[in-house]
């Protein structure tokens, strides 16, 4: 992983807002501009009919199914223009709508519950904590079964460890192997990725199997596979491999991340910890729940500790822009890194939630400051018409397991048996080494 804290600052510090970066998986088909400024809002205004996902320039796994499904229609997630959008829309009743995500929380949270009751075995593993809880809640929610990784099921947990493998295995052949079909079968990291990949995707079918076979099944996949007719099975069961994968790191780096805030902010863990009694009292998180000072914690994580280093990226822009004073060409890739001016507020180093109230909002509209309340800023899921399909989902899998975790423990951060870490980044951001954090369950009548 890259030291992203310092090679971001490193960066920006020394050639400026925005700069020209080498981008393998673009092919020399463009460049790739990287902007640290509220002026990157100029690109997201552009209108454009070159509409792609995210994975579009994700050339390994385009790459895998071309090689090893060539009879196969490529998953629409990795096309773009209206392949693209066939599949958005093919998910976006079963995922995005506001009404169906709901739907999913009652196994969200007996998901999260379950995960929440073993937290104390992982002290000095909570990175691992995160990935398995993330993968329960996602297996949960999409496949409708309960998987109990987090507590030590051991074939549950060689599961997710399968499908951890695979993705990170991805991530290393798109920065071992430079371009693609030309010199990608020189290295060894497209073989291990071919392999990791196999496997993730074959635990997937297994797993899809087991969710099938139930016809009481809730989850996600049986009500998609049984009304999409013009996505293939093949098809739907890629594009449930991929969310699976990024979805569930996301999520999981998120959680880390907060985690990791709230242990070193004593003060702000109890108050949410206030909060959430006088809204829940004990409860789960229901879908009517309202929490302002969780949501101000989720916005000032993503300030201060960004799941993702690209926070948004358009692809081939359509007309020259000028950003900066820097002239950006058509056909550009261009994304936005926002630590660099995310770090212009007063005291940027510390984690403040009350940043996000709304009497600090209204002192930074009309300032340059005011693009920290841009939901493509202030949110890790992007935004428009590629804003990730899995954001509702998401969030309500983070406010269960956050809300179950600040109810049940106080937790702090064990500096002495920590050794010092950095934030690194593979697809996402996360600590590195994950540092010890104490829990300390809380009796039900304190």
């Amino acid at each position: 992983g890259l030291r992203t804290s310092k090679m971001w600052a490193d960066s920006f510090d020394k050639l400026g807002p925005v700069y020209v970066a080498t981008d393998v998986s673009l092919k020399n088909k463009g460049k790739l501009v990287l902007v640290s400024s509220p002026e990157y809002l100029k690109v997201l205004d552009m209108p454009s009919d070159d509409i792609r996902g995210i994975f579009d320039t994700v050339w390994s796994l385009k790459d895998y199914y071309r090689i090893n499904h060539p009879d196969e229609k490529l998953n629409p997630f990795l096309l773009r223009g209206e392949e693209w959008r066939k599949g958005r829309m093919a998910v976006n009743p079963h995922m995005f709508n506001a009404k169906a995500a709901k739907s999913y929380l009652p196994q969200i949270n007996k998901a999260s519950r379950a995960a929440v009751q073993h937290i104390g075995e992982y002290e000095e593993d909570v990175d691992g904590f995160c990935k398995y809880a993330s993968m329960d809640m996602f297996n949960a929610m999409a496949l409708g079964l309960e998987m109990n990784a987090t507590a030590g099921d051991v074939e549950d947990r060689k599961s997710t460890d399968v499908m951890a493998e695979a993705l990170k295995s991805m991530v290393e052949v798109l920065i071992k192997a430079p371009w693609s079909e030309y010199d990608m079968l020189k290295f060894g990291a497209w073989k291990k990725f071919e392999e990791k990949f196999i496997a993730g995707c074959d635990e997937v079918e297994m797993l899809l199997e087991r969710s099938m076979a139930d016809p009481n099944n809730t989850g996600f996949m049986r009500a998609f596979l049984e009304s999409e007719k013009e996505i293939s099975r093949f098809q739907a069961v890629s594009m449930v491999t991929v969310l699976m994968f990024a979805a569930a790191d996301t999520t999981a780096a998120t959680l880390a991340n907060v985690l990791l805030n709230l242990s070193r902010n004593s003060e702000v863990q109890a108050k949410l910890r206030e909060e959430l009694r006088a809204e829940l009292n004990g409860a789960d998180w229901a879908d009517d729940s309202r929490c302002d000072y969780l949501n101000w914690i989720l916005y000032e994580n993503q300030r201060l500790t960004p799941t993702l280093s690209v926070s948004h990226s358009r692809s081939a822009i359509e007309q020259d822009v000028e950003i900066e004073g820097f002239l950006v060409e058509k056909g550009s890739t261009v994304s936005l890194v926002h630590r660099r001016f995310a770090m212009g507020v007063d005291d940027p180093k510390s984690f403040k939630p009350e940043r996000w109230s709304d009497e600090e909002k209204a002192k930074r509209k009309g300032t340059p400051l005011e693009v920290l309340d841009h939901p493509v800023v202030r949110e890790p899921f992007g935004f428009g018409p590629r804003k990730c399909v899995g954001s509702r989902v998401a969030l309500l899998e983070l406010r269960s397991i956050i809300s179950r975790i600040v109810q049940d423990y106080e937790f702090h951060l064990d500096e002495e048996t920590s050794e010092p870490f950095e934030m690194f980044a593979t697809v996402t951001n996360h600590p590195k080494p994950y540092p010890h954090i104490r829990f300390k369950r809380i009796a039900r009548d304190a």
